[in-house]
């Protein structure tokens, strides 16, 4: 058996054993009541029974959708072979800029103008960039 501190006929706290042994003499006083093992907190005194509240279920909402990020590798991963070769071997100020841009994971609206820099330079084609943004 348990004690439970009683308050407006409510368990408002549970002691896990004898409260002169958990507690100042002071708080283990309103440990007054005896209960059995299975009652909890928040349990009421009904038709000469204690019952405990029912369980409380919390419904999370979803999480929202978190949007793509793109890395320069996935960014080189959509150019041809040709298109890698100058990648990789910095080839034009462009690619070093791009690549300066890449350097930490990026929304799409902010790698378009950097892509679209790179259509325009001649460095990637408008497919690489139209597969990249897929």
């Amino acid at each position: 058996m348990k004690y439970a501190w009683i308050e407006n006929g409510q368990v408002r706290d549970v002691c896990p054993g004898n409260p002169a042994e958990h507690y100042t003499p002071q708080v283990a006083a309103f440990y007054n009541t005896e209960v059995e093992d299975h009652i909890q907190m928040g349990a009421t005194f009904v038709a000469d029974k204690w019952t405990n509240p029912e369980p409380v279920t919390i419904e999370l909402p979803p999480m929202p959708a978190l949007p793509k990020l793109w890395t320069a590798s996935d960014i080189r991963s959509a150019m041809s072979l040709l298109e890698r070769v100058k990648w990789d071997n910095d080839q034009s100020g462009m690619i070093v800029t791009a690549k300066l841009e890449f350097a930490s994971a990026q929304t799409a609206e902010m790698i378009a103008p950097v892509l679209q820099m790179l259509v325009d330079s001649g460095d990637i084609t408008q497919e690489t960039m139209n597969k990249v943004l897929a």
